[in-house]
C-alpha cells in the first residue's frame, strides 16, 4: 500500500472520517473494478466501501488522534502520515479486517457482474428484459455474510432486480403456497418472480407504492391479516419492518430465508430468545409482523408497524469536524425513521390499521378458517406446503442485532491492537449466553459463532428443512421438530380456542398507542 499523503481527495469523500488513512486499503478494489461500469458507478461503489471501512476504524483512529493531540502534537497531515505507516503494526486486527472487507467487497461486485452475464439468457424470459445491461448497483442492502450481501441492480431498460448471494428457492415454494391461498380465497396476494441459481439468485424488485383510495386501504389490511395467518402457519421468523413492503394495495414480505423454521428442543434449550422475550409458542407474535407491548420484542421491530411510532430516538457516538485536528467523537441524538416502506401511505400520510381493524381481523379469520377446513389437504402428499420439503433454510442462533452490538463493542484501540486479546474478549462476550447451561452441549455452536465473528461476519447456519441438527454437528438432535414438522404441529394447533387467542394478540397490537 502507498503510505504517502494523498494529494487529492474527491469532494464526495471529504466528510468521511479519516478517509486519507483508509484510502490506501481500497487500491485493490479500484484495480479490480470491471471496465463495463461507468465512472459514476465506480465512484459510488468506492464511496460505499470507504464509508464502511471508516465506520469500522473510526473509534481506533479517533482514540489515536486524541492521544496524538494530548502528547502536544499538532497538524492533521502529520497524524495522517504517521497512522498510514503504523496501523498495520499497532492495530493488526483492524488492518486485517480492513483488508478483508475490501477484498470481499471487490469479489462481491465482480460476482454480480459475472453472474448477470452468465445468467442473462435465463433472466430475459423470467424478468421480461431485453438488451439490458447493468447501469448501477446499490450494494448496501441487508445483512452481509462472507463479505457478500443483498444488492439492488439497476438495468438500462429501467428494470430493477434484487441479487442475493444465497439459495432463494424458498421464494418459489412460498409463491406456491400464496397462490394456493389466492385460488381458495379468490384473492390476488402479490408474489414476485425468482430465478434460483443454486448458491445465489435473482428476484423481481417490489416497488413501494402509495394507496390511491380508501377502498384499497380496506383491501390492503384484509390482505395483511391473511398474510399474518399464512406466516403463522409456516412458523416464520424475522418478518420485521425492513422485510415488509407496502406495494399499493398489497403488503409484501420480501425476505423468505427464514419463512420456515425448525423448533428448538426444550430438553436442550432452557432459555431461547423467544423464552427470554416471553413470546407465546404457536402464536402470531413469533414472526414479528405484529408485536405486543408486554413481551421483550421492541415495538419498532414490528413488520406492520405500530400506530404513531414513526421514529426511534437513540444516543449514538458520531464524528464531528472530520479530517481536522479538531475531530471528535461526541454523543448525539440519532433520529431513525422506523416507518417507511412497510406501512401504506394515502395522500401522503402513513395509515395504520386503527380504522381498518375489521378488515384486518376478517382477513386473518378467513385465512385461519381456510387452514382449519383444509387440514387434511395441507398435511397430504399433494399439499401446497410440500414445496418446502428439502429446501435450504437459514437459521440464526441469536437475533442479528445482538451480534451487531458485540461487533460494535469490539472496535476499540485496546482490542484491535492484538489478535489474541481480540479473540479472547470476543469469546468472553459470546460465552455469556451459555452461563447456567450445559456448555459442552453448545461448544460446537460457540465455536461456529466465534470463527464467523472473528472474520467480522454474522454467524448464520444453513440447514435442510428436514434437518433436526445443525450442519456443524449432525450427531446432536437440537431441534425437536424440523421445519416441516413444525408446520404440521401448527396445523394441528388450529382450533376455535387458539383462534380466539390469536385475535386477542392482534387486538392488543392494534391498540398500542406508540409514541
Amino acid at each position: 500500500m502507498n503510505n504517502q499523503p494523498t494529494c487529492f481527495i474527491n469532494k464526495n469523500f471529504e466528510t468521511i472520517p479519516f478517509v486519507e488513512i483508509i484510502l490506501p486499503y481500497t487500491e485493490c478494489f479500484l484495480e479490480d473494478l470491471k471496465l463495463e461500469l461507468s465512472d459514476d458507478v465506480k465512484e459510488k461503489l468506492h464511496l460505499e466501501l470507504l464509508k464502511e471501512l471508516s465506520t469500522l476504524s473510526e473509534i481506533v483512529l479517533q482514540e489515536s488522534l486524541d492521544s496524538f493531540v494530548q502528547e502536544g502534537n499538532a497538524g492533521i497531515e502529520v497524524f495522517t502520515v504517521k497512522m498510514k505507516q503504523s496501523v498495520a503494526i499497532d492495530f493488526p486486527v483492524l488492518d486485517h479486517l480492513l483488508k478483508q472487507k475490501t477484498a470481499n467487497f471487490s469479489r462481491h461486485i465482480s460476482k454480480i457482474l459475472d453472474r448477470f452475464n452468465s445468467d442473462y439468457e435465463n433472466m430475459k424470459a423470467i424478468f421480461k428484459i431485453n438488451d439490458a445491461k447493468i447501469v448501477d448497483i446499490d450494494a448496501s442492502l441487508g445483512d452481509g455474510h462472507n463479505g457478500e450481501g443483498t444488492a439492488l441492480i439497476y438495468l438500462s431498460d429501467e428494470t430493477k432486480l434484487i441479487y442475493k448471494p444465497r439459495n432463494i428457492n424458498l421464494t418459489n415454494s412460498y409463491n406456491i403456497f400464496i397462490n394456493w391461498i389466492n385460488q381458495k380465497l379468490k384473492l390476488d396476494l402479490k408474489t414476485f418472480q425468482a430465478l434460483d441459481c443454486g448458491e445465489y439468485g435473482w428476484l423481481e424488485f417490489v416497488n413501494n407504492e402509495e394507496i390511491i383510495s380508501e377502498n384499497d386501504l380496506e383491501e390492503y389490511y384484509h390482505k395483511a391479516g391473511v398474510l399474518l395467518a399464512a406466516v403463522y402457519l409456516l412458523g416464520s421468523k424475522d418478518c420485521h419492518r425492513e422485510n415488509v413492503i407496502a406495494s399499493g394495495k398489497n403488503p409484501v414480505i420480501i425476505d423468505h430465508e427464514t419463512i420456515i423454521q425448525p423448533f428448538l428442543s426444550n430438553r436442550l434449550i432452557n432459555n431461547s430468545w423467544d423464552d427470554q422475550c416471553k413470546i407465546p409458542n404457536l402464536s402470531v407474535l413469533e414472526n414479528a409482523l405484529i408485536v405486543n407491548d408486554d413481551t421483550g420484542v421492541p415495538i419498532h421491530f414490528a413488520g406492520y408497524g405500530v400506530r404513531n411510532n414513526l421514529q426511534l430516538t437513540e444516543l449514538e457516538k458520531r464524528i464531528i469536524n472530520p479530517n481536522t485536528i479538531n475531530s471528535k467523537r461526541v454523543t448525539r441524538f440519532l433520529f431513525t425513521k422506523i416507518v417507511e416502506n412497510n406501512v401504506p401511505q394515502f395522500k401522503g400520510d402513513y395509515i395504520f390499521p386503527t380504522n381498518y381493524k375489521k378488515s384486518f381481523l376478517e382477513g386473518f379469520s378467513v385465512a385461519y378458517d381456510l387452514f382449519s377446513n383444509y387440514k387434511e389437504e395441507l398435511k397430504s402428499f399433494n399439499s401446497p406446503l410440500a414445496a418446502f420439503k428439502n429446501q435450504e433454510v437459514r437459521y440464526i442462533w441469536r437475533p442479528t442485532f445482538i451480534y451487531f452490538k458485540i461487533l460494535k463493542f469490539m472496535r476499540t484501540a485496546a482490542l484491535m491492537s492484538s489478535l489474541e486479546v481480540y479473540n479472547a474478549k470476543l469469546g468472553e462476550l459470546l460465552s455469556k449466553a451459555y452461563i447456567g447451561q450445559n456448555m459442552e452441549t453448545y461448544n460446537f455452536i460457540y465455536d461456529f459463532e466465534l470463527k464467523q465473528m472473528i472474520n467480522g461476519d454474522i454467524p448464520i447456519f444453513s440447514l435442510n428443512s428436514r434437518d433436526h441438527s445443525l450442519n456443524c454437528n449432525e450427531s446432536l438432535k437440537i431441534f425437536e421438530f424440523d421445519c416441516i414438522e413444525n408446520i404440521e404441529r401448527r396445523i394441528d394447533a388450529i382450533s376455535p380456542e387458539h383462534k380466539s387467542e390469536q385475535l386477542e394478540f392482534i387486538n392488543r397490537w392494534i391498540n398500542i398507542k406508540g409514541n
